[in-house]
Parts: structure tokens; sequence; C-alpha cells
């Protein structure tokens, strides 16, 4: 199960990365269309669909390896028992925040697929379509909390800590 999360969050890591990459070539393509005296229909919107897209596929594997923002330079000093409470506590206020923003996205999505209600600009598809990457990158950072969380409950306290060195995990 540890390998099969690991690609998980490997995998919306690199499919961000094809995002930003995307986002490299329209921005190049438009420039070099430009010089030619055309342009790429739609690149606007295909590039800030792109943008949102990389950052929520990568928000799975950025908190798995520990580089969101964090308290951790608060909880590493606690005594362990209390660490390991901390950082319990920590991730359930974290499970609450993203199972609701999960939830929401969800509804929201559905109800654009539900109206069938399109984009606005120049391309013209299902809104919901560029904004199901919101939705998979907040089911996948729920799962990654979810994981996280498991890990913390039956890790012993001393080996916890909330500053990773390196990408070395817990």
């Amino acid at each position: 199960m540890r390998k099969t999360l690991d690609r998980l969050y490997d995998a919306s890591l690199v499919l961000a990365g094809a995002f930003l990459v995307g986002i490299f070539l329209l921005m190049i393509g438009e420039s070099a269309f430009r010089a030619m005296g055309s342009y790429i229909t739609g690149a606007n919107e295909l590039v800030g669909w792109f943008c949102a897209a990389s950052g929520f596929m990568a928000l799975p594997a950025t908190f798995k390896r520990g580089d969101m923002v964090r308290v951790g330079f608060l909880v590493d000093r606690l005594p362990d028992a209390t660490r390991k409470t901390a950082l319990s506590i920590c991730l359930l206020i974290a499970f609450v925040f993203v199972s609701y923003m999960t939830y929401a996205v969800a509804a929201y999505l559905y109800e654009g697929w539900r109206t069938d209600e399109l984009t606005q600009g120049m391309i013209l598809i299902a809104v919901w379509i560029p904004q199901a990457s919101f939705l998979v990158g907040a089911v996948l950072l729920w799962v990654a909390i979810v994981d996280e969380l498991v890990v913390t409950i039956s890790s012993p306290a001393a080996s916890l800590k909330a500053e990773r060195d390196g990408a070395a995990a817990h």
C-alpha cells in the first residue's frame, strides 16, 4: 500500500509538471505566433487552466514531502508524547478542512455539470472539465492527509518529526 500511495503522489507531481511544461509551450508558441502576425486561439484560457491544474495536482506530493507551510519549527521542540498529540491534532484539523473543501468543490463541479455551464472566453467547453483538476487535487490531498494521520498515529512518538530532513520521511 505504501508504494502505491507514493506512486500516486509522484504521479500527481509529474502531472503538475506536465501542466507547467504546457504553460511554457503555450507561452513560447503564443510569442512565436504573434511574431508571425497570428495567435493561438484561447491561449490565455489554457494558460490559466494549466496554472490552476499544476497547483492543485502538486498539493498531495507537496504535503507528503513536507514542503507546505507547517508549524514544525514549533511542534518539533515539544516532548515526544506531546509532539505526537500536537501532530495528530494538526492533521485532524487539516482533515476536517480538506474534507469540507473536497465536498464543496465536488458540489460546485456537479452543479456546473448538471446545468451544462460553459466556460467563458474563446474556448467553449463544459466548465467542469478544466475545474476537474481542483477536485482531483483536493481528493488526493485528502488521501495524503489521511495517509499522514495513519502514519502519525501508528508510529512511535520518538520517531515523529513535523519537519523532515531532506527527502527522508519519518
